[in-house]
């Protein structure tokens, strides 16, 4: 029984210096100390040398460097991207505050990455998807306004989306984010449920549990070309963000969105010509939702 007491303590012995070296090692990498994180390193590997912990370490002593991709091409930074996702982010996230110790990292590389227009084919390597690692919002804008066509490039239109957002303009933020429905909705749903905007966020995700309207989906191509509309239907309040002039009219989801933006401000008011005619004009461009916009409607929204 003596020997076991004994050996034990001796493995509590053992685990406690382990330990000791690797919190060294971690306490160091947080400080950024290359210095000391690499003899405490090297101390882990000479009393430890099979020790797990070893490669996850030492990948993250590599993160302390910023290695900038050359020649600096879309194709380069991308794949900076995905090594620095693959290696380095499990191994932060284990041991770190993933996001302070790898922000450093971000800002060098989109930097770097500032002059590389954008790439639908290698989006990652633009500096707005950079800079939205390292939270600068302010950044991230200065970046797709710097691509001429971004209001008509929808993830261009996402990101700058975010930036308003999280820079405190979520009015600008929902302009923004809606006419994507229509420019490219397979990128809207792909978004929708992670969008920082409750309404867009929670109405995405109601509007899957509409029963009738969900119904009324099943014969559509593209469901989310739809969803602005349904939007509008349950948030009147949201009309005044936009000018039906601007809205191009296209096919009934896009009319319906139109006719909507008239129909909001004079539901309040009672029956008049005009609300007649605003129904009209929402029946004519889709008689199935003007159904169910009127079973909204009776039903109190």
């Amino acid at each position: 029984m003596t020997g076991t007491i004994e050996a034990r303590q001796l493995d509590l012995f053992v685990d406690g210096r382990d330990a000791a070296l690797v919190h060294e090692v971690v306490t160091a990498l947080e400080s950024r100390d290359g210095g000391h994180a690499t003899n405490a390193i090297a101390r882990l590997r000479d009393e430890h040398p099979a020790h797990p912990d070893l490669p996850a370490l030492a990948v993250l002593l590599g993160g302390l460097e910023t290695r900038i991709p050359a020649p600096l091409t879309h194709a380069n930074v991308t794949s900076r991207i995905e090594a620095i996702e693959r290696e380095l982010l499990p191994a932060a996230r284990r041991f770190l505050a993933a996001p302070g110790f790898l922000r450093p990292l971000w800002q060098s590389l989109a930097t770097a990455a500032a002059g590389l227009p954008f790439d639908a084919a290698h989006p990652r390597a633009h500096g707005a998807w950079l800079y939205q690692q390292c939270d600068d919002w302010k950044a991230v804008q200065a970046a797709v306004e710097r691509e001429s066509g971004w209001a008509a490039t929808p993830l261009l239109r996402h990101w700058r989306g975010l930036a308003r957002h999280h820079l405190g303009d979520p009015e600008a933020a929902i302009q923004l984010w809606l006419p994507v429905c229509w420019m490219d909705p397979a990128l809207f749903a792909q978004y929708a449920p992670a969008l920082p905007s409750a309404i867009l966020r929670d109405g995405w995700e109601a509007s899957d549990r509409a029963v009738p309207f969900v119904e009324f989906l099943a014969e559509a191509a593209q469901p989310a070309t739809w969803f602005p509309a349904w939007l509008l239907a349950r948030h009147r309040g949201l009309a005044h963000l936009f000018v039906a002039e601007d809205i191009p009219q296209t096919g009934p989801d896009v009319r319906a969105f139109r006719a909507l933006l008239a129909l909001a401000p004079l539901e309040s008011r009672g029956l008049s010509d005009e609300l007649v005619a605003g129904r009209r004009a929402l029946r004519e461009a889709s008689p199935d939702f003007f159904g169910y916009y009127m079973e909204l409607l009776r039903r109190g929204r």
